[in-house]
C-alpha cells in the first residue's frame, strides 16, 4: 500500500510540475470552460487511519487506491457543480474489546478483513483564475456506504423464476454494513491540456460521521483526468 502512496505522490508532483514549468504555463490562455459539461475519471489514494469506537474497540484501516466517475457542469469559468461516484477496497485490522466488566478469556480479539467503501457525493469547485491553468478549492457533501464483509448470520438462499434462464437458485452472506454522512474539502491545480482534455491534482480531506466513533477524518491525494464537451 505504501508503494501506491509513493506512486500517486510522484504522479501528482509530476502534474503540478508540468502545469507550473511547462513552456507557456506562465502565459496560460484564457479558458473557455463556461457553459460546458465535464466527464472525468478520478483516482484517489486514501491514507491509513485508525478509527477508535465506543468501548475501546478500534479499526486500523490501511491506505489504498480508489477509483470513480465524475460528471459536472461549468456555470462559469470559475464555478463548477457536479456529482461523483467512487469506490475502493481497503484491508483492515480490528481490535474487539469485551463488553463485560471482567473480560472472558480470549479478549481482546484481533481480526482482519477487507472492507468495501462506496461514496456518492455532490461537488462544487471554485477556480481562482479564468485561465487554462488555475489553482482551485473544492468541496463535497454526500453519503458513504461501507461493507465490513464481517458475517452477521448464516449463509442464506433464495430461488426465483428468471424469464430467460428458468428456475434459478443462489446464496448470499449477510454482513455488517451501513451508510454514513460524509463531506470533503480539497486544494489543487487544474490544467486544460487541449480544448477538451484536462487534468487535475489535489490534496483532499474527507470526514465520515460514524455512529459509534463520531466524526473521523481521512486524508489523501487525488488525480483526475477529464473531458469537456
Amino acid at each position: 500500500m505504501r508503494r501506491h502512496n509513493h506512486l500517486l505522490v510522484l504522479l501528482l508532483a509530476g502534474i503540478v510540475a508540468v502545469l507550473c514549468f511547462a513552456p507557456g504555463a506562465a502565459r496560460a490562455a484564457d479558458s473557455d470552460r463556461a457553459d460546458t459539461w465535464e466527464f472525468s475519471f478520478p483516482i484517489r489514494y486514501v491514507n491509513s487511519e485508525t478509527v477508535a469506537t465506543k468501548g475501546g474497540s478500534s479499526v486500523d484501516i490501511n491506505g489504498d487506491l480508489g477509483w470513480g466517475l465524475g460528471f459536472g457542469y461549468n456555470l462559469s469559468e470559475k464555478l463548477n457543480l457536479g456529482f461523483e461516484f467512487t469506490w475502493m477496497d481497503a484491508n483492515y485490522d480490528a481490535t474487539i474489546q469485551s463488553g463485560d466488566a471482567v473480560p472472558p478469556p480470549g479478549f481482546p480479539i484481533t481480526l482482519g478483513g477487507t472492507l468495501e467503501a462506496t461514496t456518492l457525493v455532490f461537488t462544487g469547485q471554485y477556480n481562482f483564475m479564468e485561465k487554462t491553468i488555475t489553482p482551485f478549492v473544492t468541496g463535497g457533501l454526500g453519503w458513504t456506504y461501507i461493507d465490513s464483509n464481517i458475517p452477521t448470520g448464516p449463509t442464506q438462499g433464495v430461488c426465483w423464476w428468471d424469464p430467460w434462464w428458468g428456475y434459478v437458485c443462489d446464496t448470499w452472506q449477510p454482513t455488517a454494513d451501513d451508510s454514513y454522512f460524509s463531506y470533503s474539502a480539497g486544494l489543487g491545480v487544474r490544467g486544460e491540456m487541449t480544448e477538451s482534455v484536462y487534468v487535475e491534482g489535489a490534496y483532499n480531506l474527507s470526514w465520515l460521521d460514524f455512529d459509534q466513533a463520531g466524526t473521523t477524518d481521512f486524508s489523501g491525494f487525488r488525480v483526475e483526468f477529464g473531458w469537456k464537451f
